[in-house]
Protein backbone atom coordinates (compact mmCIF):
# COMPACT_ATOMS: atom_id res chain seq x y z
CA UNK A 1 0.00 0.00 0.00
CA UNK A 2 1.69 3.24 -1.04
CA UNK A 3 1.75 6.43 0.75
CA UNK A 4 -0.73 7.92 -1.98
CA UNK A 5 -3.94 6.54 0.14
CA UNK A 6 -7.25 7.56 -0.86
CA UNK A 7 -9.13 8.09 2.83
CA UNK A 8 -12.69 8.09 3.43
CA UNK A 9 -14.35 9.90 6.49
CA UNK A 10 -17.60 8.88 8.37
CA UNK A 11 -19.03 11.21 11.05
CA UNK A 12 -18.80 14.76 11.50
CA UNK A 13 -18.20 15.16 15.14
CA UNK A 14 -15.43 15.91 16.98
CA UNK A 15 -13.39 12.74 15.87
CA UNK A 16 -13.67 14.03 13.08
CA UNK A 17 -12.78 17.12 13.09
CA UNK A 18 -9.80 16.11 14.72
CA UNK A 19 -9.29 13.83 11.29
CA UNK A 20 -9.82 16.26 9.10
CA UNK A 21 -6.82 18.51 10.97
CA UNK A 22 -4.67 15.76 11.05
CA UNK A 23 -4.70 14.19 7.38
CA UNK A 24 -3.55 17.65 6.26
CA UNK A 25 -0.28 17.04 8.35
CA UNK A 26 0.21 13.56 6.53
CA UNK A 27 0.84 12.23 2.40
CA UNK A 28 -3.09 10.52 2.87
CA UNK A 29 -5.74 12.11 0.85
CA UNK A 30 -9.13 12.58 1.87
CA UNK A 31 -11.52 12.32 -0.76
CA UNK A 32 -14.88 11.57 0.50
CA UNK A 33 -16.84 12.32 3.88
CA UNK A 34 -20.35 10.89 4.87
CA UNK A 35 -22.44 11.84 7.40
CA UNK A 36 -25.22 10.53 8.91
CA UNK A 37 -28.12 13.34 8.25
CA UNK A 38 -29.20 13.72 5.33
CA UNK A 39 -29.52 17.29 6.10
CA UNK A 40 -26.05 17.68 6.83
CA UNK A 41 -25.27 16.34 2.70
CA UNK A 42 -23.88 18.66 0.37
CA UNK A 43 -21.42 20.87 3.65
CA UNK A 44 -17.75 21.29 3.32
CA UNK A 45 -16.39 18.94 6.05
CA UNK A 46 -14.07 21.17 7.26
CA UNK A 47 -16.73 23.83 7.69
CA UNK A 48 -18.90 21.46 9.04
CA UNK A 49 -16.45 19.91 11.38
CA UNK A 50 -15.61 23.61 12.72
CA UNK A 51 -12.50 23.91 10.14
CA UNK A 52 -11.12 26.14 7.62
CA UNK A 53 -12.79 24.84 4.19
CA UNK A 54 -11.36 22.13 2.21
CA UNK A 55 -13.12 22.05 -0.56
CA UNK A 56 -14.72 18.06 -0.03
CA UNK A 57 -18.59 18.44 -0.18
CA UNK A 58 -20.55 15.68 2.48
CA UNK A 59 -22.66 12.88 1.59
CA UNK A 60 -24.98 10.87 3.34
CA UNK A 61 -25.52 7.59 1.12
CA UNK A 62 -22.66 5.61 2.87
CA UNK A 63 -23.29 2.20 0.75
CA UNK A 64 -22.64 4.26 -2.46
CA UNK A 65 -20.27 5.64 -0.86
CA UNK A 66 -17.82 2.82 0.21
CA UNK A 67 -18.86 1.00 -3.57
CA UNK A 68 -17.71 4.30 -5.34
CA UNK A 69 -14.57 3.01 -5.72
CA UNK A 70 -13.13 6.99 -4.22
CA UNK A 71 -11.26 5.74 -1.62
CA UNK A 72 -9.04 2.78 -0.23
CA UNK A 73 -9.59 2.91 3.70
CA UNK A 74 -12.61 4.50 5.46
CA UNK A 75 -11.98 6.12 9.08
CA UNK A 76 -15.43 5.85 10.80
CA UNK A 77 -15.79 8.38 13.08
CA UNK A 78 -18.93 7.20 14.07
CA UNK A 79 -20.62 5.78 16.94
CA UNK A 80 -20.70 2.17 17.75
CA UNK A 81 -23.57 0.18 17.48
CA UNK A 82 -25.86 -1.08 14.21
CA UNK A 83 -24.33 2.24 12.17
CA UNK A 84 -21.14 0.98 12.73
CA UNK A 85 -22.14 -2.97 11.80
CA UNK A 86 -23.43 -1.43 8.55
CA UNK A 87 -20.01 0.17 7.84
CA UNK A 88 -17.95 -3.16 8.21
CA UNK A 89 -20.02 -5.67 6.44
CA UNK A 90 -19.88 -2.59 3.71
CA UNK A 91 -16.65 -2.05 3.54
CA UNK A 92 -15.74 -5.84 3.92
CA UNK A 93 -17.55 -6.59 1.10
CA UNK A 94 -16.23 -4.10 -1.11
CA UNK A 95 -12.28 -4.86 -0.40
CA UNK A 96 -12.29 -1.28 1.42
CA UNK A 97 -10.28 -1.27 4.55
CA UNK A 98 -11.57 0.43 7.94
CA UNK A 99 -9.95 2.05 10.89
CA UNK A 100 -11.68 2.92 13.36
CA UNK A 101 -12.24 3.54 17.60
CA UNK A 102 -15.31 1.64 18.34
CA UNK A 103 -13.08 -1.75 19.94
CA UNK A 104 -10.32 -2.75 19.71
CA UNK A 105 -10.78 -6.77 20.46
CA UNK A 106 -13.00 -7.88 18.11
CA UNK A 107 -13.24 -11.56 19.97
CA UNK A 108 -15.01 -9.38 22.78
CA UNK A 109 -16.65 -6.70 21.27
CA UNK A 110 -18.37 -8.91 18.29
CA UNK A 111 -21.00 -11.12 18.73
CA UNK A 112 -19.66 -14.97 16.79
CA UNK A 113 -21.97 -14.97 13.80
CA UNK A 114 -21.65 -11.01 12.69
CA UNK A 115 -17.79 -11.75 13.41
CA UNK A 116 -17.96 -15.00 11.21
CA UNK A 117 -19.55 -13.26 8.80
CA UNK A 118 -17.40 -9.88 8.37
CA UNK A 119 -14.34 -12.45 8.24
CA UNK A 120 -15.44 -14.32 5.30
CA UNK A 121 -16.62 -10.77 3.68
CA UNK A 122 -12.95 -9.42 4.32
CA UNK A 123 -11.13 -12.28 3.77
CA UNK A 124 -12.63 -12.50 0.28
CA UNK A 125 -12.14 -9.17 -0.67
CA UNK A 126 -9.27 -8.43 1.08
CA UNK A 127 -10.35 -6.02 3.60
CA UNK A 128 -8.96 -5.00 6.57
CA UNK A 129 -10.24 -3.75 9.52
CA UNK A 130 -9.03 -2.79 12.69
CA UNK A 131 -10.11 -0.48 15.92
CA UNK A 132 -7.43 1.81 18.01
CA UNK A 133 -8.10 4.60 20.36
CA UNK A 134 -6.50 5.91 23.46
CA UNK A 135 -8.97 4.02 25.76
CA UNK A 136 -9.46 1.21 24.96
CA UNK A 137 -6.58 0.96 22.77
CA UNK A 138 -3.00 2.33 24.61
CA UNK A 139 -3.71 3.59 28.53
CA UNK A 140 -4.80 0.62 29.71
CA UNK A 141 -4.13 -2.05 27.42
CA UNK A 142 -1.59 -1.60 25.03
CA UNK A 143 1.29 0.11 27.58
CA UNK A 144 0.46 -2.30 30.68
CA UNK A 145 1.15 -5.23 28.04
CA UNK A 146 4.31 -3.73 27.10
CA UNK A 147 5.28 -2.69 30.40
CA UNK A 148 4.71 -6.52 31.87
CA UNK A 149 7.17 -7.62 29.53
CA UNK A 150 9.69 -6.40 31.54
CA UNK A 151 8.97 -8.53 34.73
CA UNK A 152 8.91 -12.22 35.39
CA UNK A 153 5.90 -14.35 35.28
CA UNK A 154 3.43 -14.45 36.70
CA UNK A 155 2.99 -10.39 36.33
CA UNK A 156 -0.11 -8.47 38.31
CA UNK A 157 -1.46 -5.86 36.95
CA UNK A 158 -3.54 -2.67 38.53
CA UNK A 159 -4.67 0.39 36.13
CA UNK A 160 -6.54 3.17 36.43
CA UNK A 161 -8.22 6.04 34.42
CA UNK A 162 -9.53 9.06 35.55
CA UNK A 163 -11.24 10.63 33.09
CA UNK A 164 -13.36 14.70 32.66
CA UNK A 165 -15.68 13.93 30.36
CA UNK A 166 -16.86 17.48 29.91
CA UNK A 167 -15.27 17.72 26.73
CA UNK A 168 -16.69 14.43 25.24
CA UNK A 169 -19.73 14.42 22.53
CA UNK A 170 -23.31 14.77 23.60
CA UNK A 171 -23.96 11.79 21.58
CA UNK A 172 -21.68 9.85 23.55
CA UNK A 173 -22.82 11.14 26.50
CA UNK A 174 -26.11 10.35 26.07
CA UNK A 175 -26.68 7.97 23.46
CA UNK A 176 -22.89 5.90 24.38
CA UNK A 177 -22.98 6.57 28.88
CA UNK A 178 -26.48 7.17 29.59
CA UNK A 179 -25.84 10.62 31.12
CA UNK A 180 -29.35 12.47 31.94
CA UNK A 181 -30.61 9.26 31.79
CA UNK A 182 -32.27 7.13 34.89
CA UNK A 183 -30.49 4.13 33.77
CA UNK A 184 -28.66 2.67 36.98
CA UNK A 185 -26.38 -0.66 37.34
CA UNK A 186 -23.10 -1.54 35.62
CA UNK A 187 -22.04 1.24 32.82
CA UNK A 188 -22.41 -1.24 30.19
CA UNK A 189 -20.50 0.65 27.27
CA UNK A 190 -17.62 1.27 29.56
CA UNK A 191 -17.78 -2.32 30.99
CA UNK A 192 -17.26 -3.87 27.86
CA UNK A 193 -14.39 -1.09 27.03
CA UNK A 194 -12.66 -2.19 30.11
CA UNK A 195 -12.98 -6.38 29.23
CA UNK A 196 -11.49 -5.75 25.83
CA UNK A 197 -8.64 -4.00 27.47
CA UNK A 198 -8.22 -7.05 30.01
CA UNK A 199 -8.48 -9.29 27.22
CA UNK A 200 -5.62 -7.84 25.77
CA UNK A 201 -3.79 -7.59 28.77
CA UNK A 202 -4.40 -11.43 29.34
CA UNK A 203 -3.46 -12.27 25.62
CA UNK A 204 -0.06 -10.64 26.26
CA UNK A 205 0.04 -12.71 29.62
CA UNK A 206 -0.93 -15.89 28.15
CA UNK A 207 -3.84 -15.95 30.79
CA UNK A 208 -7.14 -18.17 30.59
CA UNK A 209 -8.69 -15.88 32.93
CA UNK A 210 -11.17 -18.44 35.06
CA UNK A 211 -13.34 -15.47 36.04
CA UNK A 212 -14.22 -12.16 35.74
CA UNK A 213 -16.12 -9.71 37.53
CA UNK A 214 -17.68 -6.57 37.15
CA UNK A 215 -17.86 -3.63 40.10
CA UNK A 216 -19.23 -0.44 40.46
CA UNK A 217 -21.58 1.22 37.60
CA UNK A 218 -22.88 4.49 36.85
CA UNK A 219 -23.57 6.71 39.52
CA UNK A 220 -26.05 9.43 39.83
CA UNK A 221 -26.54 13.13 40.36
CA UNK A 222 -27.39 14.35 44.07
CA UNK A 223 -27.79 17.66 42.89
CA UNK A 224 -28.70 19.46 39.09
CA UNK A 225 -25.90 19.92 37.05
CA UNK A 226 -24.57 20.46 33.35
CA UNK A 227 -21.98 17.58 32.38
CA UNK A 228 -20.31 18.66 28.64
CA UNK A 229 -23.42 20.46 27.30
CA UNK A 230 -25.90 17.56 28.96
CA UNK A 231 -28.67 18.98 31.74
CA UNK A 232 -28.57 16.48 34.29
CA UNK A 233 -31.29 16.37 37.24
CA UNK A 234 -30.38 14.95 40.63
CA UNK A 235 -31.16 11.23 40.61
CA UNK A 236 -29.91 11.34 36.89
CA UNK A 237 -26.69 9.58 35.80
CA UNK A 238 -23.96 12.16 35.76
CA UNK A 239 -20.72 9.59 35.16
CA UNK A 240 -19.31 6.30 35.96
CA UNK A 241 -16.99 4.40 37.84
CA UNK A 242 -16.73 0.91 37.01
CA UNK A 243 -14.04 -1.72 37.57
CA UNK A 244 -13.15 -5.08 35.49
CA UNK A 245 -11.08 -7.58 37.49
CA UNK A 246 -9.73 -11.24 36.28
CA UNK A 247 -8.65 -14.22 38.35
CA UNK A 248 -6.70 -16.74 37.86
CA UNK A 249 -6.78 -20.11 40.00
CA UNK A 250 -8.42 -18.28 42.15
CA UNK A 251 -5.63 -15.07 42.39
CA UNK A 252 -6.43 -11.64 40.97
CA UNK A 253 -4.12 -10.89 37.85
CA UNK A 254 -5.76 -7.99 36.29
CA UNK A 255 -7.98 -5.05 37.68
CA UNK A 256 -9.16 -2.26 35.47
CA UNK A 257 -10.70 0.59 36.39
CA UNK A 258 -12.25 3.31 34.74
CA UNK A 259 -13.87 6.34 36.11
CA UNK A 260 -15.78 9.28 34.21
CA UNK A 261 -17.10 12.68 35.91
CA UNK A 262 -17.08 16.33 34.60
CA UNK A 263 -13.98 17.78 35.98
CA UNK A 264 -16.62 20.54 37.66
CA UNK A 265 -18.70 18.25 39.21
CA UNK A 266 -18.12 17.26 43.08
CA UNK A 267 -17.37 13.57 41.81
CA UNK A 268 -14.92 15.00 39.59
CA UNK A 269 -13.34 17.05 42.42
CA UNK A 270 -13.75 13.96 44.58
CA UNK A 271 -11.99 11.82 42.14
CA UNK A 272 -9.90 13.41 40.42
CA UNK A 273 -10.38 13.84 36.90
CA UNK A 274 -8.13 15.19 35.54
CA UNK A 275 -6.96 12.63 32.71
CA UNK A 276 -4.56 11.00 35.15
CA UNK A 277 -3.28 6.76 34.53
CA UNK A 278 -1.91 5.15 36.96
CA UNK A 279 -0.55 2.03 36.56
CA UNK A 280 1.42 -0.54 39.20
CA UNK A 281 2.47 -3.91 38.05
CA UNK A 282 4.45 -6.63 40.16
CA UNK A 283 6.63 -9.19 39.45
CA UNK A 284 6.87 -12.94 40.39
CA UNK A 285 10.18 -11.98 42.24
CA UNK A 286 7.81 -8.74 43.65
CA UNK A 287 9.81 -6.16 41.53
CA UNK A 288 8.00 -3.63 40.92
CA UNK A 289 6.97 -1.12 37.84
CA UNK A 290 5.08 1.84 38.50
CA UNK A 291 3.90 4.92 36.15
CA UNK A 292 1.91 8.19 36.27
CA UNK A 293 0.52 9.77 32.90
CA UNK A 294 -0.26 13.06 32.80
CA UNK A 295 -2.45 12.06 30.38
CA UNK A 296 -4.17 14.95 27.15
CA UNK A 297 -7.44 15.92 28.88
CA UNK A 298 -9.05 16.04 25.98
CA UNK A 299 -9.21 12.66 24.42
CA UNK A 300 -10.23 13.16 20.71
CA UNK A 301 -6.15 14.61 19.56
CA UNK A 302 -4.70 11.30 20.31
CA UNK A 303 -7.60 9.20 19.20
CA UNK A 304 -7.64 10.79 16.00
CA UNK A 305 -3.90 10.53 15.96
CA UNK A 306 -3.84 6.75 16.71
CA UNK A 307 -6.92 6.01 13.81
CA UNK A 308 -4.35 8.03 11.42
CA UNK A 309 -1.32 6.41 12.65
CA UNK A 310 -3.00 2.93 12.40
CA UNK A 311 -3.19 3.58 8.29
CA UNK A 312 0.28 2.76 8.39
CA UNK A 313 0.47 -0.44 9.43
CA UNK A 314 -2.44 -2.01 7.46
CA UNK A 315 -0.58 -3.25 5.04
CA UNK A 316 1.38 -6.00 7.00
CA UNK A 317 -2.14 -7.55 8.41
CA UNK A 318 -3.32 -10.48 6.42
CA UNK A 319 -7.55 -9.36 5.00
CA UNK A 320 -9.90 -9.61 7.82
CA UNK A 321 -11.16 -8.27 11.78
CA UNK A 322 -8.25 -7.80 14.20
CA UNK A 323 -6.89 -6.78 17.27
CA UNK A 324 -5.74 -3.08 17.98
CA UNK A 325 -1.89 -5.39 19.31
CA UNK A 326 -1.57 -6.43 15.47
CA UNK A 327 -0.79 -2.95 14.85
CA UNK A 328 3.30 -2.41 14.81
CA UNK A 329 4.09 0.01 17.95
CA UNK A 330 4.53 3.31 16.34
Amino acid sequence: MSRDIRVGLYGSGRTAGELVAALKKTGYRLTAAVVHSPRRAGQDIGVLTGGDRIGLATVSDLARAVRSGRFDVLLYAGLAGERHQEAMALCAAAGVHMVHACFVHPLIAVDEELRGRLSELAMSSGSRIVGTGMIPGLWLDVLPALLASALPAPVRIRGRRASDISSWGSDVLVHELGVGSRLAGTATRIDLLLRESAHIIADALRLAGDRVESRGGLAMASSDTVVGGVEVRAGEVEGFDQEVVVYENGAERIRLTWSGFAARTARGTAQGSDGGVELQLLGADQSEIAVHVAAPLDPYPGTAARMVSAIGGLPALPPGLHPTTALPVG
